[in-house]
């Protein structure tokens, strides 16, 4: 059984160049009236959900594209929170994370120095439980975001699969999680 991950990536190995990809992609964002943006940059693409349709645990799909084997592209995507979130998460992993070790700090002085321990190990606990709640949190936006992230990769391989020169039938991930 495989993990979650607080961050899904996929690679994918393509037998077009990495500028036939993004202009394939830029030519398809352009047509497409439907829920993806993004822009296009020389080895980034970035997409998104539409702002009508953007909500707080909405994911973003970040492409990186390397010259792969035989004049190929790698792509490696990685699905990840809206800036704003992910920064948020992250300072909440760490304000706990520092509470956490104060609180730890503060029982082994009580502990020294022969006082009761409880009021420290009740503060210890709440902060490691508001920690843990938090990066649960994540997978549960994860979750409920689970429709976009189909989407954005629906989008991304529809753009590749354009006048059928690409067999993407044949394409399939080296790295999924």
């Amino acid at each position: 059984m495989k993990r979650p991950r607080a961050r899904p990536r996929f690679t994918l190995e393509l037998s077009l160049a990495p500028d036939e990809v993004t202009e394939r992609v830029r030519a398809h964002l352009a047509r497409s009236e439907g829920k993806i943006t993004g822009r296009v940059f020389r080895r980034t693409v970035l997409l998104t959900v539409c702002k009508e349709d953007t909500h707080f645990w909405s994911p973003h799909l970040d492409i990186q594209l390397d010259d792969g084997t035989d004049g190929g592209t790698r792509l490696t995507a990685m699905f990840s929170p809206a800036p704003t979130i992910w920064t948020a998460f992250l300072g909440l992993q760490l304000t706990f994370a520092l509470l956490s070790l104060g609180a730890a700090v503060w029982v082994m002085s009580v502990w020294m120095s022969g006082e009761s321990t409880r009021p420290g190990l009740v503060s210890l606990a709440a902060m490691l439980f508001g920690g843990g709640f938090s990066y649960g949190a994540a997978y549960v936006g994860q979750g409920i975001g689970s429709e976009q992230m189909y989407e954005l990769r629906a989008f991304l391989m529809e753009s590749l699969r354009d006048d059928n020169t690409v067999d993407l039938a044949t394409q399939t991930p080296l790295i999924e999680g």
